[in-house]
């Protein structure tokens, strides 16, 4: 069981590296050609930013549905899992319709949501998007529920493939609407979604054929179904709250930006915003599959299992973390020059702050998982809640000295004083003293991140400051050659600390087997 688990991991990392570097071709292909004008790019971050809100459309119901289908999967039980994800679908559905109603009615009054559109194409342009926004937001259900399916199965790997496909697409498609005599944005916003509909009627059939999944079942649960709200209604209360406070700290930001300071504005601060999402995209690569783990020990009352896999997890995953977001800092003005142009100077810092927001991740996320997977509902309300205050307090105090950059500053702040938290949690799961675990986790991280301070300070002047997909890649390889380097000061300093991580878990494992 454990061997078949292994392979499911293996798969799912491996496809997900290949997504990943196909994000980072995205990156430097699409991106260059959306911000060529700041306030077309502006435009159209501030129509991704709106999409981000359909993750949390289901007022947290998809999160519950999903530990719980995660369980009864575990345990064999198919129709309960259906029926689960049947009432959960029908929550989500419901709100994914009012958010189309609205996206429809801004199409008509951009200017409500974004100020200084100055001239009539802009205005044009910010009305289309936000049309096909509407008109394609119910396929969000379809893509939603259908991932969950496989990732109930640690079998996300099969959605990594048809999502590489459809990226492939998308990718090539940018030399199509876009050129030195066309910026065809609004065609170009058209076509992901249409991709992104083909995409998921293919991850249905296969679905269908892989696990011969019963539909029609699933669609004849698409209903209010009162034992599956009272299962649900606590954690999906919890999870609510947590949606609400995530989104006014992490997802409000653009949109107040795009308000108060315009859309030229929002576009510089959208690159930094483009950094911290390929993190968020490695960190749920990283974490996602683990956090359904967690939910199966659950499900299978395995508490030793569970202490064993998550201190490996933590461990395993702080160099992985730290060393590339300490290196993106280091290097972050010839990687932003060489990448979106000069036009985007102010960026730099920005980029800076944003990308440190998610240094602590390695502890924070997966003692986040753990404690929704145990349903630990007191502690989240408590951390959860300083955050979002802490962070528009911050900005409001400071908004007229800073600027743009308050808003980069304090989801820095926060989110150091919200890890702070999840480390004394921890500690306590881990029953040790800080000392211990400090010199577990943090410790070894001290020497490769000193190597990468003077790695930075002799090469990053000698880098191209100039915007070009050579300079860029010259810039990118040097940062990969820099985190590499790290990697192997960080593994020939952290053994003896693997050894003691060792005896953990031989420990763990010898409890298990009394």
């Amino acid at each position: 069981m454990q061997h078949a688990y292994t392979n499911k991991y293996l798969k799912n990392y491996t496809w997900s590296a290949v997504s990943l570097v196909l994000n980072f071709i995205s990156m430097t292909v699409v991106i260059p050609r959306l911000a060529a004008d700041p306030t077309v790019f502006g435009v159209y971050s501030i129509c991704v930013s709106i999409s981000i809100f359909f993750s949390y459309a289901d007022l947290g119901f998809l999160g519950a549905g999903q530990k719980f289908a995660s369980e009864y999967f575990a345990q064999g039980k198919l129709k309960e899992e259906i029926s689960v994800l049947g009432f959960v679908g029908f929550i989500l559905l419901i709100f994914l319709i009012v958010l189309s109603i609205i996206f429809a009615f801004l199409s008509f009054h951009p200017a409500l949501l974004i100020s200084e559109l100055t001239g009539e194409n802009e205005y044009k342009i910010a009305s289309s998007l936000l049309m096909i926004l509407a008109v394609f937001t119910p396929v969000i259900f379809l893509q939603r529920i259908i991932q969950m399916i496989f990732v109930i199965r640690l079998e996300e790997y099969v959605v990594q493939r048809v999502n590489i496909f459809s990226n492939i697409i998308k990718i090539l498609s940018i030399f199509i609407f876009f050129n030195e005599s066309k910026n065809d944005v609004v065609n170009y916003y058209l076509f992901v979604q249409l991709v992104g509909l083909f995409s998921s009627i293919i991850m249905l059939l296969i679905a269908r054929k892989l696990y011969n999944y019963d539909f029609y079942l699933f669609f004849k649960s698409i209903k209010f179904n009162k034992r599956e709200f009272i299962k649900t209604k606590y954690l999906a209360q919890t999870t609510l709250y947590l949606t609400i406070t995530w989104i006014l700290y992490y997802e409000l930001d653009t949109l107040v930006i795009s308000k108060y300071l315009g859309a030229h504005q929002v576009a510089i601060f959208a690159v930094g915003l483009t950094v911290l999402s390929f993190f968020r995209i490695i960190l749920g690569i990283i974490y996602s599959p683990l956090g359904v783990r967690f939910n199966h020990l659950i499900g299978l009352n395995n508490k030793i299992g569970l202490e064993v896999i998550f201190l490996s997890v933590v461990k395993s995953t702080s160099s992985i973390v730290v060393l590339p977001i300490v290196a993106i800092v280091l290097f972050a003005e010839p990687l932003v020059l060489t990448w979106v142009g000069n036009s985007y100077v102010e960026s730099i810092n920005i980029v800076k702050l944003l990308v440190m927001c998610n240094i602590f991740t390695f502890i924070s996320y997966p003692m986040s998982l753990l404690l929704m997977a145990q349903e630990r509902g007191r502690e989240m309300y408590i951390i959860n809640t300083f955050i979002p205050i802490i962070y528009w307090f911050g900005i409001f105090i400071s908004f007229q000295y800073l600027k743009l950059e308050a808003f980069a500053v304090f989801k820095l702040i926060a989110f150091i004083i919200s890890s702070f938290f999840y480390y004394i949690l921890l500690v306590k799961f881990l029953k040790l003293n800080f000392l211990k675990v400090f010199n577990l986790l943090i410790l070894p991280l001290i020497p490769p991140i000193l190597f990468l301070v003077i790695f930075a300070h002799f090469f990053v002047n000698l880098l191209p400051d100039s915007k070009s997909l050579f300079n860029l890649l010259v810039t990118s390889t040097t940062i990969t050659i820099s985190i590499i380097i790290s990697y192997l000061i960080y593994f020939f300093v952290s053994s003896k600390n693997d050894d003691y991580l060792k005896n953990l878990i031989y420990n763990f494992r010898s409890k298990q087997s009394k």
